[in-house]
């Protein structure tokens, strides 16, 4: 029975990436989004260098309710949705009942359950409930391979913390024999750590299931911290919308993660089902304007700080 429905889960899977992939490439809609981020806090415990919570800072941060949290959960389990991811602008692991979902969403058959995290505050009893909850995938932002270029970055952080919690994650796996969550460290590289990426590999392959290397963007820093290997030389169409939405802690809801500022709400889910709010015309517009590729023409495209709507190509003179 254990295999059959591992099975299953693989199939599902398979078939929802091909979605992810395949909708938007074709202009294909569906009736719900693939994935839905809900924001569980915009408070963060860290003032990074490269986030708005360490330049312009956020006014007034706030948690999502939790009963609010589970009936947004159970939409998009009733319209098969497959993926949630409980974080957008904070730290998820601030949030005191964070378990508490990623449980409640396991239950309801969500198939893959994730959260980004700066791993900061969690600890070796959180860490083996989020296990034990079922997560699918953590993805820590791990921006140094050294204390000194690590702590210089994420301000407020202890670089031993953060190694002991990644590792304490990698061991306890191994102990339960679990497969799940599947870890990630990614890394920011910028003027101040490009330097140590390839130490990034050396310390973390023997500890995580993937390492991922972004090109550092601007959200309201400026581009002070860009590597400048890369030039801009136009826009493509952004998959978003065709793929997921976004639901802040108070229930606004945006089409992509890069709305920052709320310069496009679709709706307000305490009011309207996502349902209705995927569907709407303010949904359909946003899609209209990237089809025609007007993305420089309308907030928040014209200043999105996603690579994924952007063509660049290498700097040949650096």
């Amino acid at each position: 029975m254990n295999n059959i429905k591992k099975a299953l889960s693989s199939l599902s899977y398979l078939i929802y990436r091909i979605k992810w992939n395949f909708y938007p490439k074709y202009n294909i809609i569906s009736k719900f989004p693939f994935h839905v981020d809900i924001e569980t806090t915009d408070a963060c415990n860290l003032k990074c260098i490269m986030c708005v919570h360490g330049t312009t800072g956020v006014s007034n941060p706030g948690m999502i309710d939790t009963t609010f949290a589970k009936d947004l959960i159970n939409q998009v389990a009733s319209n098969g949705g497959y993926s949630i991811k409980f974080n957008w602008r904070g730290e998820p692991t601030l949030h005191k009942d964070l378990i508490e979902l990623v449980s409640y969403a396991k239950k309801k058959g969500i198939l893959e359950v994730q959260i980004n995290t700066n791993g900061i505050p969690l600890n070796k009893e959180k860490i083996e409930k989020l296990i034990e909850a079922g997560l699918d995938r953590i993805i820590f932002s791990v921006d140094g391979a050294s204390k000194e270029i690590y702590e210089k970055i994420r301000v407020g952080a202890k670089y031993k913390q953060l190694v002991d919690n990644i590792i304490t994650l990698s061991k306890y796996k191994k102990k339960i024999n679990a497969t799940k969550p599947l870890i990630r460290v990614q890394m920011i590289k910028m003027t101040v750590n490009e330097n140590e990426v390839e130490d990034l590999f050396k310390l973390w392959r023997p500890y995580v299931n993937e390492i991922k290397i972004n090109d550092i963007t601007d959200r309201g820093q400026g581009n002070s911290l860009s590597v400048g290997n890369k030039v801009l030389i136009g826009r493509k169409k952004c998959p978003q919308p065709w793929q997921r939405m976004v639901v802040a802690y108070d229930g606004k809801v945006l089409p992509c993660c890069a709305d920052w500022n709320f310069k496009w709400i679709i709706g307000d889910a305490s009011k309207l089902s996502l349902k209705k709010i995927w569907n709407s015309t303010k949904m359909k517009n946003i899609r209209y304007l990237i089809n025609k590729y007007k993305l420089d023409e309308f907030e928040p495209c014209k200043s999105c700080f996603s690579g994924i709507s952007y063509n660049y190509e290498n700097n040949t003179k650096n």
